[in-house]
């Protein structure tokens, strides 16, 4: 069984910012890489969060190959983990 790894979860949401974690790695000041504000710095709109929350499920299932059962209880996990935080519609630009 293949693993998925978190980065390529949270990669799956930078793109909507064009970036990944590796480029965020080399850019965020030391001070923010082990803060979840960045998560915040790189919100997405409630629909880029439910495309990236169709994505992911689509992603890790046809990566693992893991059974339904299986999924359906490691799922909630994997969500909070890798999940984006989403912009409310006041702080949108």
């Amino acid at each position: 069984m293949k693993q998925v790894g978190r980065n390529d979860l949270l990669n799956g949401w930078l793109k909507f910012h064009n970036t990944t974690v590796d480029e965020l790695a080399v850019t965020l000041p030391e001070e923010l890489k082990d803060s979840p504000e960045w998560w915040v710095m790189y919100a997405v709109t409630q629909e880029q969060h439910d495309e990236w929350v169709e994505w992911a499920k689509d992603f890790v299932k046809k990566e693992t190959k893991i059974s339904k059962r299986m999924f359906e209880r490691l799922w909630p996990l994997t969500y909070l983990n890798c999940a984006p935080s989403v912009i409310k519609p006041s702080d949108e630009k």
